[in-house]
């Protein structure tokens, strides 16, 4: 028998009540006919609801697996890899759809399938989070890990229930939704579920836009860089009084935490003029298993674990005027990889 490999595989994440399941659903009434799909749906409580719900459209052509009683994402959790490699192997799935539960932590659930033994069963596809738009200011929402960790781990962002939004809901959703670093291949609104078809196909690692699209205009021009560790992304920007370069470094670079926070935060950058200069510095950092979200502002540097899983990549901006020497505040970053 044929070995089991690249099956496409997409993560549907989202806090409780947004409409995951829902989503699946027209996912499913959209299903090409000839296909053949698997549902791995993860409930942490012990009676199985989403898998109930599902159930009337599970046929020869879709097969529907369900874990409850517990979290899919916890990477300590067995049944997670032995059930995707079950499904798998009993389905022969054309296409693979993995929602887990809404108080999951999607990043050990992506770097489980990335090691070995399923890296080469499944391509992953890009991660998925359906957000109420309606909610998204909410202070307990916000405050929430599991919720911020959704959202940084995902390619594309989906306001569910827009039709439930208000107008002013809805563009503080994609208001909001822009500003978020690293930023997301797509951005979108769904009702009912709807969301494009199209965005199963989206890989994962796909292009989320320049590293700068706070103050860039037009298209940036995409610079490609060598290095002893491999090629990597700059991407320059100047707009509206400043000037910005950002990096797209391959998931292979791993950085030394310590040394890229003593580089990127304060006193000073290498290459910029003055410490007062850097108005801006964000970058997600692969530091080893961990990734770190740098984020400093002027003389104040913040320092946190982060889901994003993609790439590592960094923007510095600063005003117009102000010398800025990319090419050595690049060679400093890079001195940080570890051998």
């Amino acid at each position: 028998m044929t070995p089991i490999a690249a099956v496409p595989t997409t993560l549907i994440t989202g806090f409780f009540g947004v409409g995951k399941t829902t989503t699946l659903r027209s996912l499913i009434e959209r299903k090409p006919a000839a296909e053949k799909w698997a549902i791995l749906v993860n409930e942490f409580g012990e009676v199985g609801v989403d898998g109930a719900a599902l159930e009337n459209l599970s046929d020869d052509g879709v097969q529907i697996r369900e874990i409850v009683g517990g979290c899919l994402c916890c990477t300590a959790n067995v049944p997670m890899r032995v059930a995707v490699t079950e499904i798998l192997r009993r389905v022969r799935p054309d296409r693979l759809l993995i929602e887990p539960t809404g108080i999951g932590h999607p990043a050990g659930l992506i770097d489980e399938l990335q090691s070995d033994g399923l890296a080469d069963a499944i391509q992953l596809h890009a991660v998925i989070c359906i957000v109420d738009p309606r909610l998204i200011h909410d202070e307990r929402i916000q405050a929430a890990q599991v919720f911020r960790d959704q959202v940084a781990i995902a390619d594309v962002l989906v306001a569910g229930k827009a039709d439930l939004a208000s107008k002013d809901e809805t563009e503080k959703f994609h208001a909001w939704a822009k500003d978020l670093f690293p930023p997301k291949s797509h951005i979108e609104a769904a009702a009912g579920g709807n969301i494009d078809y199209g965005l199963l196909d989206e890989k994962w690692g796909g292009r989320a836009g320049d590293p700068t699209p706070s103050h860039g205009h037009g298209e940036n021009a995409i610079e490609m860089r060598s290095s002893d560790a491999g090629d990597f992304e700059r991407i320059p920007s100047a707009g509206d009084g400043y000037q910005g370069c950002g990096w797209v470094f391959p998931p292979e670079f791993i950085f030394d935490c310590g040394e890229i926070t003593d580089c990127l935060g304060p006193p000073g950058l290498a290459g910029i003029d003055g410490a007062v200069a850097a108005l801006r510095v964000k970058g997600v950092f692969r530091t080893g298993r961990d990734w770190v979200l740098l984020n400093r502002s002027g003389g104040e540097c913040d320092v946190s674990e982060i889901a994003y899983r993609r790439d590592s990549r960094a923007e510095v901006i600063v005003p117009v005027g102000a010398a800025a020497d990319w090419d050595k505040l690049e060679a400093a970053m890079l001195d940080c990889l570890k051998n």
